[in-house]
């Protein structure tokens, strides 16, 4: 499938869930059903837990029968404004600084009960609010306003234990995933903090001799998932992008176990590691940006294919919750199904257009003129930071080695590529450059007037190559 069908039933997909303000239903919702609010069962967590996982297995009558209603969940708005490092598709800031509460978080918009712990609507919780600082940040909010200082204080006031996060404020259940989540997002507020780094380490102890890491640490979050060994690779990636040492071996073998275990013989990932069945569409989502991220972006394209065959509903423009061996779940879920699809289709449309202007896994290399610099400029500007310094430090090399061989010409092309890297890079807060190498996660960078100039004598005194 190509780019353009791509955008087509991404496009379409976001359109719905514009036109429904972005409210729909969600899996773990059913305790807001006014039938068993007016039932009053509610008051017993049994009937609480019984309840959520019947609606959640149940047919979609079902939900109707139950009166449920739709609601805005900041974690889907967080997600098209580019969390977890997704493409930018909106600007929802104001709404998701409306929904902030008063105590610097945010939270689910339903009541819900999980076997470990019972949480009011809306309660403020590691994953939604580290999602939410995340989206923020990259919308472009400064990390001094005061929604993203109130945010961190939440972080570090209500949610730290002695070594890790909470995954709420009231309950000291450990979650591997969220508490990463949160020292990440901890990070980028308040880079550098004791904190974060504590947070950090307690996770890379936490990692099984082959690779994996468990959900958490109570005896029934013992199981190892798909999407959440994506969480964290991609957190610890983007933590080693912006400066933290010795993350690479965890990097390296938690890489190796997912891609061995959290799919099957086809490249198609499991919910679980190691089993087949079911399929939630959540995974699948998760597996298209980790894929993506650490460069297999063939696998993420099969994949992603697969999903548009398997999952997709034409006829109502909206992706399947998952499918089984009886077929496809056809419910319609707006943040644990749309949105999370569309932002995985997003980065690989991405990834698909910076292929179709460059290869970004080889030296960047242009031509003096280069009928193609603009398109390769506009693929330049929206490449993720990861594979933005891959690239750089990758044509550094590059232009190092021909160099040493004397061969002129190509050096010519690779010193223009260093400096429009190093340009857009400057346009972006990624300072790229010999002496000054790193990317500031949620920092305001304030780029020199004459950065350009600078970028460019470095390169061409480093090469001795006028341009």
């Amino acid at each position: 499938m190509d780019k353009d069908q791509l955008i087509d039933i991404r496009d379409r997909v976001l359109a719905g869930m514009e036109q429904e303000g972005y409210a729909g239903a969600d899996p773990f919702d059913g305790l807001e059903s006014r039938v068993f609010q007016a039932s009053g069962l509610g008051r017993f967590r049994l009937a609480r837990l019984i309840w959520l996982q019947l609606i959640k297995r149940g047919p979609g009558a079902l939900r109707s029968l139950a009166m449920i209603p739709p609601s805005v969940n900041p974690k889907t708005l967080a997600l098209l404004q580019g969390a977890g490092e997704g493409v930018v598709l909106g600007d929802f800031t104001a709404a998701l600084s409306a929904m902030q509460n008063a105590d610097g978080g945010w939270g689910y918009p339903f009541e819900w009960q999980a076997r470990a712990f019972h949480a009011k609507r809306g309660q403020s919780n590691a994953i939604v609010t580290s999602f939410v600082v995340d989206g923020l940040i990259r919308g472009g909010m400064p990390v001094d306003h005061d929604v993203s200082t109130r945010a961190a204080d939440f972080i570090e006031d209500h949610l730290w234990r002695d070594g890790y996060f909470a995954y709420l404020g009231h309950d000291d259940c450990e979650i591997h995933n969220a508490s990463l989540w949160a020292a990440f997002a901890l990070n980028c507020v308040r880079a550098g903090n004791d904190k974060t780094a504590k947070a950090v380490h307690r996770v890379l102890d936490a990692q099984h001799d082959d690779g994996s890491w468990a959900y958490g640490t109570r005896s029934h979050h013992r199981f190892v998932d798909g999407f959440h060994t994506g969480y964290i690779l991609d957190l610890l990636d983007r933590l080693r992008i912006s400066g933290m040492d010795g993350l690479e071996s965890a990097i390296e073998r938690g890489w190796s176990f997912y891609r061995s275990n959290c799919f099957d013989d086809d490249g198609i990932p499991r919910n679980f590691a190691g089993k087949d069945g079911y399929l939630d569409a959540h995974a699948v989502a998760q597996s298209m940006a980790s894929l993506c991220r650490f460069g297999d972006v063939a696998g993420a394209i099969k994949i992603t294919n697969w999903a548009v065959a398997h999952l997709f509903d034409p006829t109502r423009d909206v992706f399947y919750a998952g499918i089984g061996r009886l077929g496809p779940d056809r419910q319609n879920y707006m943040r644990w199904t749309q949105s999370w699809m569309v932002w995985a289709l997003s980065i690989v449309i991405e990834k698909t257009a910076m292929n179709d202007a460059f290869d970004p896994e080889k030296p960047l290399s242009l031509s003096h003129p280069d009928p193609d610099r603009t398109a390769k400029e506009a693929a330049l500007a929206v490449l993720s930071e990861t594979v933005f310094r891959n690239l750089y430090a990758l044509t550094r090399m590059e232009a190092t080695r021909v160099k040493a061989s004397g061969e002129m010409d190509r050096l010519y092309g690779l010193t223009r590529g260093m400096k429009t890297l190093q340009r857009i890079g400057g346009q972006r807060g990624i300072i790229l450059g010999a002496k000054r190498v790193g990317f500031l996660t949620g920092a305001e960078i304030v780029t020199p007037s004459d950065f350009d100039s600078m970028a460019h004598d470095e390169i061409a005194e480093m090469f001795d190559v006028k341009d």
